[in-house]
């Protein structure tokens, strides 16, 4: 029985590449797990859209320390140090 889920559902769209990057997505083509171009770009797409929300969440978690005061940078470093040891003694058990 066949189910359709969000995944799997597809927009056909047009897109317009290099001549270049057609031929290198071609040559991927031979290998056995691109079945597409579309495969391929599909692939390249979800990628660029991880690392992409990646950068954002390191550039959020930057921003949120420098942010903070030297009190909370004390308090921070103080939790580090009970996590670290609370870890070598599990780790060490």
């Amino acid at each position: 029985m066949h189910t359709d889920t969000p995944r799997s559902q597809k927009a056909k769209i047009t897109v317009t590449l290099s001549n270049d990057l057609v031929h290198q997505l071609d040559k991927l083509l031979d290998s056995p797990e691109a079945s597409s171009r579309s495969q391929l770009v599909e692939e390249a797409v979800r990628r660029w859209l991880r690392d992409q929300a990646q950068k954002e969440l390191e550039r959020q978690t930057e921003e949120y320390y420098l942010s903070l005061s030297k009190a909370e940078h004390n308090e921070d470093r103080q939790w580090s140090k009970i996590a670290g040891r609370s870890a070598k003694r599990l780790w060490d058990k």
